[in-house]
């Protein structure tokens, strides 16, 4: 005989109906955060579209803050996870030596265009939900920073520190912050890079930055004051 006491975990079929009344709501909360913003996203417009209770939402994420964590979550940190998995294949192959400056700007921004490489609908909504995330009240921002950001960003400066022993530490910080400001902007701006591309395909357009952007960036950090 069990023990009564034991927690009884769920059938596959009911662990695959929680996954997916997770992901209904994840994908609802995201469609509506993405257009308008903490404020503007309701957590009773939420249910709606994903068609499910309040209930539901308090159930896997407990308050709005923590279905905004959830959000970022998502699409934050698989892009952050490759990066730092491209800055240790990196910290291996070249040892004690300083990292190529253009390895390490491959490696904090390949990841970004990869991403921009999903379908159009998928593209447009992570785009403008990062364009809510980083633009949120300073405090939000702040704890999303801290959570999500900086670690990748702290690792990859002390190694930009090695490789740019021209710079100071404020000067490769100071760069790194406008260096994050273009590619965000970039982000924000992704419906209108063919006015300022030239290019009309969407795969054209991503080629072209994935050249041009680091060679951009390169020049950011390699420039002398």
């Amino acid at each position: 005989m069990s023990d009564s006491s034991t927690p009884e975990k769920p059938a596959p079929s009911e662990k695959k109906s929680i996954e997916s009344t997770r992901e209904r709501i994840l994908q609802a909360a995201e469609r509506i955060y993405a257009a308008s913003g903490f404020h503007g996203m309701s957590l009773r417009d939420v249910t709606l579209l994903a068609g499910v209770n309040l209930a539901a939402v308090n159930y896997h994420f407990g308050s709005k803050d923590k279905l905004i964590l959830a959000l970022a979550d998502r699409r934050l940190t698989p892009i952050n996870a490759a990066r730092l998995a491209r800055l240790e294949k990196l910290r291996k192959k070249h040892a004690d030596a300083p990292i190529p400056i253009a390895d390490l700007i491959g490696a904090l921004v390949s990841p970004v265009l990869e991403a921009l490489q999903q379908g159009k609908s998928t593209r447009a909504i992570m785009v403008r939900l990062a364009g809510q995330l980083m633009t949120d009240e300073p405090q939000r921002f702040a704890h999303l920073h801290r959570i999500f950001y900086k670690e990748t960003l702290d690792k990859f400066c002390i190694e930009l520190e090695r490789s740019l022993p021209h710079l100071t530490s404020h000067q490769i910080h100071a760069r790194f912050f406008c260096v994050f400001c273009t590619v965000l902007g970039m982000r924000l701006m992704h419906e209108s890079m063919e006015l300022f591309l030239h290019v009309r395909t969407e795969s054209r357009q991503i080629e072209l930055l994935e050249t041009e952007l680091p060679a951009f960036i390169l020049g950011a950090f390699t420039a002398h004051a």
